[in-house]
């Protein structure tokens, strides 16, 4: 039987209970805006069994300082108060959190509360009957990222991608970008989303270099967000290492970003473990 955590602790999973990441994996975090504490503790059961870091918010203003945080999945109880929706009109106006999937769920009697939030931009506007049916099966397809099936992803990557990935780990990353956006530029299929996944990535690995922390982190989500929907061996790139690489750079810098002020974030370059940058292998 489920027990229910102290109201002290009742907002936050401990250290005890929260899962903990197989090596070299980052956690995803799910946020979750969610009043009802009762009703907040089953949706945390199942992010934690899932293996997910539960998010939990208290306020409007809590809810867009955890999409900055860049969850795996956003959860919002549409009876929760503030002006949410705000939140969510301006996360999907913002190319680096656009593509976070955002649920909101209610009563199915508020049907214009459910037309508010999908028109605000909420990916789901669900009845609370049906969200509790689909939780399960949502928080894992957003924890696990299931890659699609696309044309080319077993054929040999292009010249010009070869050269763009040798100047990747050679840390020419402005060169990888040329090379690379070349080889996109005539890539018609989808695959094409690597190159340019893995070039700005590449991008966001030269903006910690000129000390531009938002910048870098940006790129990151961008070229991840492209790269997560290929399958993990994508025309003989072991995406799967590459990305694990690149979500662990992301938590470092988020860590360096509550650490340092704006003025101080010019110093990035000097504090950045240069041993997390990410690095292509691909196959013999």
């Amino acid at each position: 039987m489920m027990t229910l955590p102290t109201e002290a602790g009742a907002r936050q999973p401990d250290a005890a209970t929260a899962p903990s990441a197989p090596a070299g994996l980052t956690l995803r975090r799910v946020a979750a805006y969610i009043p009802d504490l009762f009703f907040s503790v089953r949706v945390t059961d199942v992010i934690q069994a899932l293996g997910g870091v539960p998010d939990l918010v208290e306020s409007a203003d809590e809810l867009w300082e955890a999409i900055g945080r860049w969850p795996a999945l956003v959860l919002i109880d549409m009876t929760a108060p503030g002006d949410w929706l705000a939140v969510v009109r301006r996360a999907k106006n913002l190319p680096h959190t656009r593509l976070i999937p955002i649920v909101a769920f209610g009563s199915h009697v508020e049907s214009g509360a459910l037309t508010a939030a999908r028109q605000a931009g909420c990916d789901h506007a669900w009845a609370r009957s049906r969200f509790v049916q689909e939780l399960p099966a949502l928080v894992r397809q957003h924890l696990e990222k299931i890659p699609e099936e696309i044309e080319g992803w077993d054929d040999a990557p292009a010249a010009l991608a070869v050269a763009g990935f040798e100047a990747f780990n050679a840390g020419h990353y402005w060169e990888q970008h040329e090379l690379l956006e070349g080889a996109w530029r005539e890539e018609a299929r989808p695959v094409r989303e690597l190159y340019q996944g893995i070039l700005q990535v590449g991008v966001a690995l030269h903006q910690i270099e000129q000390g531009k922390w938002a910048g870098a982190i940006k790129l990151l989500r961008r070229g991840l967000n492209r790269l997560d929907r290929l399958p993990p061996l994508c025309m003989g790139v072991d995406l799967d290492a590459f990305r694990r690489q690149a979500y662990a750079l992301h938590q470092h810098l988020m860590e360096l970003g509550t650490e340092r002020s704006a003025t101080d974030q010019r110093d990035l370059a000097s504090l950045v473990d240069r041993s997390v940058f990410p690095h292509i292998t691909r196959s013999a």
